[in-house]
């Protein structure tokens, strides 16, 4: 069994990717053994110990998404793995053959059932004698890995873990639960005495923001799944339909294209639905809406992924076929805005320069004074973004947690980011500008995937048309 899936694997290896469905080790092993490499000079005389992911009860039977620093630093989809990593190499520990399976036989027999035929292993397990497929130096069962903790930290300086930065909602005056991942990071934690102990997290988030040849095909890849998405709602979107119907057609799309799970569920949203966002985040997602005649859609679809990494594209079309004079003047302006800010993308510039060049577009249309809350009132003033009024007027530059023109896109659809850092080449993210106006009834998002380039930038996502006439043109085509 072992033998068959060695060969399993190094097949995945030796195929096109299109020919392929998503499974362990996705990049050749030398990948992420060089990423590992790297981190083990930032680290010094440290240790990184990275959990991955747990199976946990849920709700759904949809695929499970590796912990992407896990991922990232070893291209193993194996659930319950751990990797101990330092210069002198990587050490992976791995559930055995049968530990997690399943439990549905008699109770008496289970043990022995466990090995029955039927109810095998998937084939792209790893274990231990494995090792030349993942590129590691030794795999353990991961039961071992507590009697092994201390002679593979024993000369460690520092030990560095993956520290929450986020904890689960408890009502004020309640400590925060702990969720699954950081109960296993604790316990961890405890077997390791006086070690001096570190935060993993900015070490591997300041690799994952350069994105290398393999990341960013598999990205042009997500992306262009997901353009043909949006490219299908506009030639099957007519009145009468609703939202749940679309976001349907579009799923169709991203499954035969061999995508294994959505990013994050479609939305597609209109009417006064479309001015929901951050206080109705639960209900920011499709809905059986009918669409009307003169509605405008909005769709953000981030529902393909490839290869782990992640896509999301917004476009906004008229239901009809046809903007308004209305709806055309506002969509107008927020396209200049998109394209403004991606011709502002170049390396050596600041992400900044590109959001203050999509806020120039809107206070050059004399939208900033629709800004004013006090001139306007709470339930009147529109949604910038980004904002004139911040961007330019105040000068108040970027702030951590508030939403400027897009985010950085890779493993997570908002992948970490470092805003004080000057654009780098392989630096991936989103430039998605938008207006909510409630008074007129209209939102408008347009949004792409631009990589920056060694000579400026590239939209990974041009085909799905965003130029109005061309959505025009391309719905007429489909009636």
């Amino acid at each position: 069994m072992r033998s068959m899936m060695r060969f399993l694997v190094v097949l995945a290896l030796l195929l096109p990717a299109s020919a392929l469905a998503q499974s362990n080790i996705a990049f050749p092993p030398e990948v992420y053994a060089g990423r590992r490499a790297r981190l083990a000079e930032a680290m010094g005389d440290g240790v990184a110990i990275v959990p991955g992911r747990h199976l946990i009860r849920r709700t759904s039977r949809g695929p499970i998404k590796q912990d992407p620093a896990f991922w990232y630093l070893t291209g193993v989809e194996t659930v319950y793995g751990v990797a101990v990593i330092s210069g002198s190499g990587t050490e992976l520990f791995l559930p055995e053959e049968f530990q997690f399976a399943g439990g549905q036989y008699p109770m008496a027999e289970r043990d022995r059932f466990r090995h029955a035929k039927w109810n095998l292993p998937g084939p792209w397990r790893l274990h231990a004698g494995d090792e030349a497929i993942a590129g590691v130096d030794e795999i353990y069962p991961v039961d071992t890995l507590g009697e092994r903790l201390e002679g593979l930290v024993a000369k460690a300086d520092v030990v560095y873990l993956p520290l929450e930065r986020r904890s689960l909602y408890a009502p004020p005056g309640f400590d925060p639960p702990k969720g699954v991942y950081a109960q296993m990071v604790d316990a961890i934690r405890s077997k390791l005495g006086a070690k001096k102990i570190e935060d993993l997290t900015p070490l591997v988030d300041r690799m994952r923001l350069i994105k290398d040849d393999h990341e960013i095909a598999a990205l042009r890849r997500a992306a262009a799944i997901s353009g043909d998405e949006l490219i299908e709602a506009m030639r099957r979107m007519k009145p009468g339909m609703t939202t749940l119907e679309i976001a349907g057609i579009m799923e169709a799309v991203w499954k035969r294209e061999g995508s294994p799970r959505a990013a994050f569920a479609t939305i597609v949203r209109t009417g006064p639905q479309m001015t929901f966002f951050t206080l109705a985040n639960e209900q920011y997602d499709a809905t059986r809406r009918v669409i009307g005649e003169s509605d405008l859609v909005f769709i953000d679809d981030g529902a393909a992924e490839y290869k782990m990494y992640t896509s999301d594209l917004c476009r906004t079309i008229p239901a009809s076929g046809k903007f308004t004079a209305e709806q055309r003047k506002y969509y107008d302006i927020v396209n200049e805005a998109r394209e403004a800010a991606i011709a502002a993308v170049k390396p050596d510039a600041m992400l900044l320069d590109a959001v203050k060049a999509a806020a120039r577009v809107f206070q050059s249309h004399g939208l900033e004074q629709y800004e004013d809350v006090e001139a306007m009132g709470e339930d009147k003033v529109w949604g910038l973004l980004p904002s004139p009024t911040n961007y330019l007027t105040r000068d108040a530059g970027m702030v951590r947690g508030i939403r400027a023109l897009g985010h950085f896109i890779g493993l997570e659809v908002a992948d970490p980011a470092d805003y004080t850092r000057p654009l780098e080449p392989g630096m991936v993210f989103t430039v998605e500008p938008k207006i909510y106006i409630p008074e007129k009834g209209i939102t408008i998002m347009i949004e792409d995937m631009v990589l920056v380039t060694e000579t400026g930038h590239e939209n990974l996502s041009p085909h799905a048309p965003t130029d109005p006439d061309a959505i025009e043109r391309l719905m007429a085509s489909s009636r």
